[in-house]
């Protein structure tokens, strides 16, 4: 029985990494990193060469209807009448239009059951939801980056600027005096010359582990928030809160694989399953939202979460793995 769930979660992660390499190839301007990043995604697992082409055979619908529309030679057929020219015409057409809709229908529920499938693709370095991992950037700052996470680079001579597009990374900055390490997410700036610490662009709250870090709204002309080691600061009412004491190995336990929930409403815990797991999760009732869950949790165990949810809340669960999950009453 584990073996017939690890094959099935084993197809569904290479359905949607090959989905992603799709949007991210046929981009005009992927990079020919970009490609060579593909090649030895392709060739680490023969279940790649599958999803790959399953995913070029959906979205290549389009160009099938149009080859044979142009293989009845209506266009060419002087033999026949105009009406039976015209009635060849708007039958193909109706094949393409459905295929056309079939392929857009396809794009639309891969992109609203994975709602950072196209940040990702686009992005720099990305990992996906269950996914997480250590990369070096050029500067030779180490980035931990959890999972459904996305981020753009730009290292110059004088300045070194990281967009964070989505999700939550911890940063170990590599020290250089002439160029001001500075993060973007969303609303929120952070500025570092060296130091350690984390940044979650949903919740708008940025946490450092050891050295300083001046935070701002982008959105507002103010002083910015100066944070020293064990502080913690984040969005409050449209506006940077004060700074807060902070325990960094409670408040980062996302780095060890731990999500540490107190008294959290259910709305985060929807987030914290959005990197845990792909796939989309409903209330019926937005009240559901206000329920709070408490409690430590492995990051790579979704189903653990969901089951605490259902006892503890007293509510029940409808799951499509991979999909959409549905919390009622």
């Amino acid at each position: 029985m584990e073996s017939a769930t690890d094959d099935s979660e084993d197809r569904e992660r290479a359905s949607r990494e090959a989905t992603e390499w799709f949007v991210r190839l046929n981009n005009p301007l992927a990079s020919e990193a970009t490609r060579r990043s593909y090649q030895t995604w392709l060739a680490a697992d023969p279940a790649h060469h599958d999803a790959m082409r399953d995913v070029s055979e959906l979205w290549g619908a389009l160009d099938r209807p149009a080859a044979q529309l142009a293989a009845t030679g209506w266009h060419r057929a002087p033999d026949r009448s105009e009406r039976q020219q015209r009635a060849e015409r708007l039958r193909g057409f109706r094949y393409a239009t459905a295929a056309t809709v079939m392929v857009l229908l396809s794009g639309a529920v891969a992109i609203w059951r994975d709602a950072g499938l196209l940040d990702r693709a686009f992005a720099d370095v990305a990992t996906w939801p269950g996914e997480r991992r250590e990369v070096r950037l050029v500067d030779g700052t180490m980035a931990f980056l959890d999972g459904d996470t996305a981020l753009d680079s730009r290292m110059g001579k004088e300045f070194r600027e990281i967009t964070l597009l989505r999700g939550r990374v911890w940063f170990d900055v590599a020290s250089d005096k002439t160029r001001p390490f500075i993060v973007h997410a969303g609303r929120v700036d952070s500025q570092v010359l060296g130091t350690a610490f984390g940044v979650d662009r949903e919740a708008g709250a940025v946490t450092v582990e050891r050295g300083e870090v001046a935070v701002s709204d982008a959105h507002l002309s103010r002083s910015p928030v100066r944070l020293k080691a064990r502080q913690s600061v984040a969005l409050q009412n449209d506006s940077l809160g004060s700074p807060v004491a902070v325990d960094p190995d409670q408040a980062l336990a996302w780095r060890r694989g731990l999500i540490i929930l107190d008294r959290a409403p259910l709305s985060r815990v929807v987030e914290e399953l959005g990197k845990m797991t792909p796939g989309r999760v409903l209330f019926a009732n937005p009240e559901l939202k206000r329920l709070t869950l408490s409690g430590t949790f492995r990051a790579d165990d979704p189903a653990t979460v969901l089951e605490a949810v259902r006892s503890a809340l007293n509510v029940r669960i409808l799951s499509v793995p991979g999909f959409a999950t549905l919390i009622y009453r």
